[in-house]
């Protein structure tokens, strides 16, 4: 007898309040004096066992019958196999399934039971341990002979199952649901021989002596649909049947309700219910089948959890994106890294939150995510929610802007959540981008107006550099309003440039020369000259896609001098300028006035200004060696345009970078050098993929297409030329198109 199980027995008869119920030979005793219910054991062996609707798994099948079929190997290294993971991602399931293809393969010849440990019934009362099952295994067993004497039944399981590993026949226990350790510790086999599977949400295998755990995660998509489909028992449209499994968040609980749902209600469509799901608010309401639900399923779990750990978990709810780091989880909880760590490790073990995509960072499952915010309404009051989130929105908003002035400047002493250097800068942003943007969306819905624009200001350039541009408008639009309602016109000014940034990055040139003149206009309007001037500049490269390049000149002209009336230099502007004279053919005025641009970018630390400099002067340079028939100028320009790729990656903009790399191509093939050319196309093709960005594949397809063409190489280099031809078809590219219309029809 264990301890447990020592106090059960002393404490029910110093209390007074024992019971003995007889069931057969078994006897049950609960020291609460209420009424026991018998455990449910019984043989695997047992007709029908996990012969119903079971859908993928392929993989954990194979590792938990790896595992299985070693038995009757003394030396095995683990004779415990522990299947871990939330309330309803399919643990029994899993189990019995193994068990009953172990047992239809005659792999345990002593037998096998399965226990029900009603770890986590709503009554923790319930709760079954080893002295209630020694008996009733037992029996599952064949043996008929139990010793009538309770302390004696523990020793007697025991000594029959080492009697079956002398004679080499090995058996299977399935221990389902356990909480506790102390419900499977002595329930164990001491013989290597014997295989045990447990199954709990709690991470209780490292406790248990040798055991090996298997953490199961969420069905693949493919796998949901189907099961969506088998309890459905009809025929599902794919496209409405995998919104639901989304919906459901692959979890297999959920999947079987709203197949469950659909066999029960033959009128309802898959579209119907998942249009019934979409409201997030009402989900786990509609996840609710005759006595089955999501909901009761988590909340098994949550009960169990102390008043910290219950208190961390509703908190994590408020998070404004799917995943979060431990620094953000302890502004969010409002308490040390420490604790909070740990309590995110609690709830880790207990699988009501995920490891994240990286190292110290959270995540929870969608509906368990929905589950926690019911429960933050219900026990906590608005005022310490909002107060958490305007907490954790004004952490995400410092720790952005510092971020941010790695991309174009060279920040001075560093504030306490700044960063060491560009990289790690820029790492955070890409790991932290969806939760930015979501913190500016509840910003505003908090009223932290100030909070939500300069949200908005600092993550737009980190989006546009990796060509998220849904992203990057959503933020923006929303930190203009914020703005207006705020009644801050200065930031209104900066949104409105930002806004036309966006859009002239999305080759909208025309959107973005109004956003631009709103910007410009304002900021006059303020005397803000800071934000006029860069409105200007920015105006001045959109006019020029769209117009000319005496268009760009005049807006370029008033920001040069409202910079030299504040005796500043703007490197930014030279930039501009020298765009415009290399495409006025001006090739040696352009390369003096990038050169002087380039000084000042170096100096000032804008990396992204100082790239696109570089491959501008890269350009220009071959432009001028074309023409010159300069080998040498070649070269130089080829060089530039390599430094201007290591300085785009650097601040991580992917466009810029496929624009590079693009150039790079050209020059190599103006070089002779066609190989290398194809090479530097393909890097530009990847990234430009990689972006989303057409217009940008369909230009270097037509680069490859001439160069493969140029080679002798006509079949491939027609393909490329056609799919040019397609990707090319949306746009305003008449001298392009014209180009690869020529090189078509003369490769015929």
């Amino acid at each position: 007898m264990n301890d447990y199980e020592a106090r059960v027995t002393l404490g029910a008869q110093a209390s007074g309040q024992a019971r003995v119920y007889q069931a057969g030979r078994d006897l049950y005793v609960n020291d609460r004096g209420n009424v026991a219910i018998p455990p449910t054991v019984f043989p695997l062996s047992q007709s029908g066992l996990a012969q119903g609707d079971f859908v993928g798994r392929d993989g954990e099948i194979e590792r938990i019958l790896s595992h299985l079929q070693s038995a009757g190997d003394s030396d095995s290294a683990s004779s415990v196999l522990v299947l871990s993971g939330l309330g309803g991602i399919g643990k029994t399931e899993l189990a019995t399934r193994a068990a009953y293809i172990a047992a239809a393969r005659d792999l345990f010849p002593g037998g096998g039971v399965y226990v029900d440990l009603r770890g986590y019934d709503a009554l923790s009362d319930r709760s079954v341990y080893p002295h209630q099952v020694y008996s009733p295994v037992l029996k599952a067993l064949g043996v008929d002979a139990i010793d009538p004497i309770p302390e004696n039944v523990g020793p007697q399981f025991h000594a029959e199952l080492e009697k079956r590993a002398a004679v080499k026949r090995p058996i299977l226990i399935v221990l389902d649901n356990a909480r506790d350790p102390e419900q499977v510790l002595s329930l164990i086999p001491n013989s290597r021989t014997h295989r045990t599977i447990v199954t709990s949400r709690n991470a209780i295998a490292p406790i248990l002596p040798g055991a090996t755990n298997v953490r199961l995660d969420v069905l693949s998509s493919s796998d949901a649909l189907d099961l969506v489909k088998v309890k459905a028992r009809r025929g599902l449209p794919s496209g409405s049947s995998l919104e639901l499994a989304r919906l459901c968040g692959y979890l297999p609980l959920a999947l079987s309700i709203v197949g469950a749902i659909l066999a029960s209600d033959p009128e309802l469509s898959a579209a119907e219910l998942a249009d019934e799901l979409t409201q997030e608010e009402q989900r786990l309401e509609g996840l609710e089948h005759e006595d089955i639900a999501v909901r009761a399923a988590f909340e098994r779990s949550y009960v169990r959890l102390n008043e910290i750990h219950a208190a961390a978990f509703r908190s994590l709810a408020l998070s404004p994106g799917a995943e979060l780091s431990v620094e953000a989880a302890a502004i969010l909880l409002d308490t040390q890294r420490l604790r909070a760590k740990r309590a995110l490790r609690h709830l880790l073990n207990c699988h009501l939150v995920e490891a994240g995509n990286g190292p110290g960072r959270w995540r929870m499952h969608d509906l368990v995510r929905l589950y926690a915010a019911e429960q933050a309404q219900r026990s906590d009051s608005k005022e310490s929610r909002d107060a958490a989130q305007v907490r954790l929105v004004s952490y995400f908003s410092a720790r952005a802007e510092r971020a941010a002035e790695w991309t174009n400047a060279h920040p001075g002493e560093q504030q306490p959540d700044g960063f060491v250097d560009r990289a790690s800068a820029m790492e955070w942003l890409a790991v932290e981008a969806s939760n930015l943007v979501a913190s500016a969306e509840i910003s505003a819905e908090l009223g932290e107006s100030e909070t939500s624009a300069d949200l908005a200001a600092s993550v737009v350039p980190y989006l546009i550099n990796v060509a998220d541009f849904p992203s990057a408008l959503s933020v923006l639009f929303t930190g203009i309003e914020a703005a207006k309602r705020g009644g801050d016109p200065s930031r209104l000014s900066g949104g409105y440039n930002n806004l036309g940034i966006a859009y002239t990055s999305m080759r909208k040139y025309r959107d973005a020369v109004r956003w631009f003149n709103k910007s410009v206009a304002l900021a006059h309007s303020l005397g803000d000259r800071d934000t006029e001037a860069r409105a200007l500049i920015n105006l001045s490269g959109a006019l020029r896609e769209l117009v000319g390049v005496e268009a760009s000149m005049e807006p370029l002209r008033r920001a040069m001098m409202i910079r030299e009336e504040n005796g500043e230099g703007d490197g930014f502007g030279l930039t501009n300028l020298g765009i415009s004279l290399r495409e006025s053919g001006n090739f040696q005025e352009a390369e003096k006035v990038l050169r002087r641009a380039l000084e000042v970018h170096a100096r000032n630390g804008a990396r992204k200004a100082e790239a696109s400099t570089l491959a501008q002067l890269g350009t220009t340079l071959m432009q001028r060696a074309t023409r010159e028939l300069s080998t040498s100028l070649l070269k130089a320009g080829a060089n530039y345009l390599s430094a201007a790729i290591v300085a785009y990656r650097d601040v991580r903009d992917r466009q810029g970078e496929a624009m590079c790399f693009l150039n790079l191509g050209n020059a190599l093939s103006l070089g002779s050098n066609p190989q290398g050319a194809l090479e530097a196309y393909q890097s530009a093709l990847q990234l430009f993929r990689d972006a989303n960005d057409s217009h940008g594949q369909g230009t270097v397809m037509t680069a490859i297409g001439l160069t493969l063409v140029t080679q002798g190489d006509r079949g491939r280099g027609r393909s490329a030329l056609k799919e040019a031809q397609q990707l090319l078809e949306p746009f305003d590219e008449p001298d392009r198109k014209q180009l690869i219309a020529q090189h078509l029809q003369s490769s015929e």
